[in-house]
């Protein structure tokens, strides 16, 4: 038999053991909760700067999450203006599960959009999107990508434009998804948009366009379609290996 002796310190946490003592959550669960609960009240939370405290990923961080919302120790919801618009998301913590919460989880899922005849389109592989024979599935978000070839710079060759249009229509696509995961609704873009980005896509490095996309829904609140133009802006430019 082993016993623990407890050294108190300062700068502790106080906490309900409910959580702790949940056996549906794992010890990663019960662990980012509990760093959660750590900080003050109206903290800004930013995975990657949550990641950055672990040794968790980004993508691992919005898993547990998913996890504590999916129990009823985390609600997200997104916040309205008095003109019905919507503004930031705001969250709530509780040391114990709230059915309530559950139900609303529950019922979110349920409403969510039903799955795409094409699966394989809805995680796309942006780092190596397929160029020659693009099978996409057309959504709200890419309802105007049929002119956008039109109003490119006329010195990028056919190809140039079509890869970079085929790129965007792809992060739109996956952006869409995102949406869908986080319970955000659809971002719509016009022409003029989609024009914007697929300009800005080329000669990018297109390993980043996924980060892109999350962040856009994560972070672009007031404005996704800015946010979403600026992050790839500021993508590094494409490596071209000369032989």
């Amino acid at each position: 038999m082993v016993k623990i002796k407890k050294v108190y310190d300062k700068h502790y946490t106080v906490i309900n053991n409910s959580v702790l003592n949940d056996v549906s959550l794992k010890c990663e669960d019960k662990g980012l909760f509990a760093y959660l609960w750590s900080q003050a009240d109206e903290w800004d939370f930013y995975a990657k700067e949550v990641a950055k405290h672990s040794a968790d990923s980004e993508d691992k961080i919005y898993k547990i999450l998913r996890k504590l919302e999916e129990h009823g120790y985390l609600l997200r919801e997104r916040q309205r203006n008095s003109k019905g618009q919507l503004k930031a998301n705001k969250w709530y913590l509780s040391e114990t599960p709230k059915q309530k919460w559950i139900n609303i989880f529950k019922k979110r899922s349920t409403n969510k959009k039903p799955i795409r005849q094409n699966p394989k389109q809805v995680k796309p592989d942006l780092e190596k999107p397929n160029m020659e024979k693009p099978d996409l599935t057309s959504t709200n978000c890419n309802k105007y990508l049929s002119k956008q070839v039109k109003n490119l710079n006329k010195s990028l060759s056919k190809e140039e434009r079509e890869r970079d249009a085929n790129v965007i229509e792809i992060l739109l696509n996956y952006l869409n998804h995102c949406a869908e995961e986080w319970h955000h609704v659809p971002i719509m873009f016009s022409q003029s948009e989609v024009n914007k980005l697929i300009k800005a896509v080329h000669g990018k490095d297109t390993r980043g366009l996924k980060e892109a996309a999350e962040k856009t829904i994560v972070y672009g609140e007031q404005y996704p379609q800015g946010y979403l133009l600026s992050c790839i802006k500021n993508l590094p430019e494409e490596v071209v290996n000369e032989k």
